[in-house]
């Protein structure tokens, strides 16, 4: 008796975690094909961000099947579906579904068509960045979570999110009536595909994993004049040249080097001919930073170098650079560190200490960071799931995301990360936060 109560003490799921890890298995093995089946319809059917009607439909359509309740009017396309299962912890569960403007190249035969509208063009649209994957890891990880309800207790909520990619999706969803009356988390997980871990394997980054992102655009103005008679105007390309070169010291001679940060210029637009100099520059900036602090900063000198060099050319205060910063932003995304621990300890001891692997932080943009920076805190984890084959791992011809080539090996990639993060799961049903 004394050893079975030991037992039931130092195991993950208590008396049953032989039965539910077999169990996981099992259904894992058994589901291959409804993951590829989802997989082919998504990879399929992109739509662009704030669009994702039919992408919605399709996920409602399957997850209420399998019991779960659907809550609408999350902001623009996004909804949640719970699964309410008796007393415990609450744990939400995101997935993003909105595709990239991108005419796929990959060859696949499910290869998408998909065409959309951005800017007023029409355009070509593709599942990029690998939402495909996350959405149907969330099928996933619903129809085993209400297959296993049995052996855990608490309320699952699988958020679907709207236009991840342009920074509008959380922050949608935060602000809406119908989230906050959902029951508040106690955890917040998350993946995210990558393009050079082999199929399955998670990657973890404690703490900041992903930066801030910051668009901002800048207008140099001058004085516009005959290109041959330059000495009697001020040359907004000249300042605009200036301004960029002068900018690249914030990172390289105003930060720490432990404190990374990234100021690229995308665009520079301006003038009509080459003997005519005009009265203005337009630059297009992001931004990427960790910390709150750095993030000021940047914007503070990016504003004192460029309000210092238009004074220096002669020019009015009135006539010093606009700074616009698109309504874009994103919060960097921070992986609380004691759930990254619960959750490695989970992988080592039910799975293998190799399903998993520590990456590096990335100054990519996730707006998932929006839900762990409010102001309850909740601790929240995103992580890396590989998406590599395993002959093709370390191949200098890899696509990486966001490119046209992007083909994930989904048949190996759904089924290791399903049991993964279903494996996490079942876990902090048992656990308290």
């Amino acid at each position: 008796m004394k050893k079975l109560l030991l037992l039931s003490l130092l195991s993950p799921f208590g008396l049953f975690a032989q039965p539910v890890k077999e169990l996981i298995l099992k259904e894992t093995a058994n589901s291959q094909s409804a993951y590829a089946q989802w997989y082919q319809w998504l990879h399929a059917h992109p739509e662009l961000s704030r669009e994702e009607k039919n992408t919605a439909a399709y996920l409602k359509k399957e997850v209420k099947e399998m019991g779960y309740t659907v809550t609408d009017s999350l902001g623009l396309q996004s909804f949640a579906a719970v699964l309410q299962n008796g007393k415990g912890p609450i744990i939400l569960y995101r997935t993003d579904m909105d595709g990239l403007p991108v005419k796929e190249e990959t060859g696949l035969s499910f290869a998408s068509q998909a065409q959309g509208e951005k800017d007023g063009q029409p355009v070509s649209v593709m599942h990029a960045c690998g939402h495909d994957i996350h959405m149907s890891t969330w099928l996933g990880i619903a129809r085993l979570m209400a297959r296993l309800r049995k052996h855990w207790s608490g309320t699952l909520i699988l958020l679907a999110q709207s236009a991840e990619e342009i920074g509008q999706g959380a922050r949608a969803i935060l602000a809406s009536p119908a989230f906050q009356r959902l029951p508040r988390a106690d955890w917040q997980l998350a993946i995210h595909d990558h393009a050079g871990l082999p199929a399955g394997q998670a990657g973890f980054c404690d703490g900041y994993a992903m930066a801030s992102v910051d668009m901002m655009n800048i207008t140099i103005y001058g004085k516009g004049g005959h290109g041959a008679a330059p000495q009697q105007t001020i040359d907004p390309v000249l300042l605009s040249a200036q301004y960029i070169t002068a900018i690249q010291s914030i990172v390289s001679r105003n930060l720490s080097s432990n404190d990374p940060a990234v100021i690229t210029v995308g665009a520079v637009n301006g003038g009509t001919a080459g003997n005519i100099i005009p009265d203005k520059v337009e630059l297009k900036l992001t931004i990427r930073s960790f910390s709150p602090e750095t993030r000021q900063f940047i914007f503070s000198r990016l504003k004192t170098i460029g309000n210092n060099l238009a004074e220096a050319a002669g020019l009015p205060a009135e006539k010093w650079p606009d700074y616009n910063l698109l309504d874009m932003s994103i919060k960097p995304v921070y992986n609380d560190p004691a759930l990254g621990e619960k959750l490695r300890t989970v992988l080592s001891r039910e799975i293998s200490d190799s399903s998993y692997t520590l990456v590096k932080p990335v100054m990519i943009g996730e707006d998932f960071g929006e839900y762990s920076q409010t102001p309850e805190k909740i601790p929240s984890y995103i992580l890396w799931i590989g998406t590599v084959a395993p002959e093709k791992k370390g191949s200098a011809e890899l696509p990486s995301l966001h490119t046209s080539r992007f083909a994930p090996d989904y048949s190996r990639t759904l089924p290791v990360a399903i049991r993964s993060v279903s494996t996490c799961l079942v876990q902090l049903f048992h656990s308290k936060r």
